[in-house]
């Protein structure tokens, strides 16, 4: 692997790095690559080494690269040789990179959340974009296939949020919808106070972090309709990757769903029960072939 990717996922990437063993060779490096590339996109949107004209002007720059078909100056020019050479020999859709950034540009003002169904939106901005862009590189070629991968991309955000909930408090930022702060009668006032004071959040909050949680299951539950369309030799990594995620959800859950003060990190134990769980689902699409996708095999 290429050194500029493996500093950013030794970083930044653990559970997707670990995945990524189970992905065939031939494909591991651009997999790697791409989720390298989202990840230093979205750091410079999270990380406060990045003042904000800073990171609005790296992200302008990527963008126009991006839409330029890779010909302007990057920010990073060994990451973006690799990155280039990825798009043109897979010949991946731009387009999805270019809303990732847009949404990451709008992330660095302060920003309110309505609607579940605006939070949803956000989650496709920044993962499901990616899910997109990933899934013709790993042989997804069918409309449940490629809804599939926007619905992975939709649940791992939201274990983002589910699971960060202080974390963006302290960097005055929440994206718990207002609908659902109202439904439990939670003030955003009294989160932040929380956060910032690192005290045991009541009842009606953990309730609240708790809906997130149950809504990212759901999500997972809906991507498991387009395993099936996931080629053998990727359907191990991508499950395994899909499963490791999950199991930010049950950290959380043994957490009491208190995201304000505590990190749900995963132990070793968790990670072999979600490999575990993913070699399972995985046998049981080869022991029955006929549910299998016939476009995507």
């Amino acid at each position: 692997m290429q050194e500029t990717v493996r500093k950013i996922l030794a970083r930044h990437g653990r559970s997707f790095w670990l995945a990524s063993f189970f992905l065939p060779v031939s494909i591991r490096s651009d997999i790697t690559t791409l989720y390298a590339f989202f990840r230093t996109l979205d750091n410079f949107a999270d990380d406060p080494q990045y003042p904000e004209p800073i990171a609005r002007s790296l992200l302008l720059s990527w963008r126009t690269w991006v839409l330029l078909d890779f010909r302007p100056p990057p920010p990073d020019p060994a990451l973006a040789t690799l990155v280039a050479s990825v798009f043109q020999r897979y010949h991946l859709n731009p387009n999805y990179t270019v809303e990732l950034i847009d949404c990451l540009l709008d992330d660095l003002r302060p920003r309110r959340l309505t609607t579940f169904a605006e939070l949803l939106h956000y989650c496709y901005g920044v993962g499901g974009t990616v899910g997109l862009t990933l899934a013709p590189l790993l042989g997804v070629r069918c409309r449940r296939g490629l809804e599939a991968a926007k619905t992975l991309g939709l649940a791992m955000q939201l274990t983002n949020i589910a699971r960060d909930v202080g974390e963006d408090l302290r960097r005055h930022r929440l994206y718990l919808p207002q609908e659902d702060l109202s439904r439990f009668r939670v003030s955003e006032s009294s989160l932040r106070a929380l956060a910032t004071e690192f005290a045991p959040p009541p009842q009606e909050v953990r309730l609240l972090i708790r809906l997130q949680t149950e809504r990212a299951r759901l999500l997972y539950d809906r991507a498991q309709h387009g395993y099936t369309c996931l080629p053998r030799p990727v359907r191990f990594g991508i499950l395994s990757a899909a499963e490791l995620y999950r199991s930010i959800l049950t950290a959380l859950e043994r957490n009491r769903f208190d995201s304000l003060r505590l990190r749900a990190v995963t132990g070793a134990d968790d990670k072999i029960l979600a490999i575990l769980r993913a070699w399972r689902l995985h046998q049981s699409l080869e022991r029955d072939r006929r549910k299998l996708c016939p476009t995507c095999l």
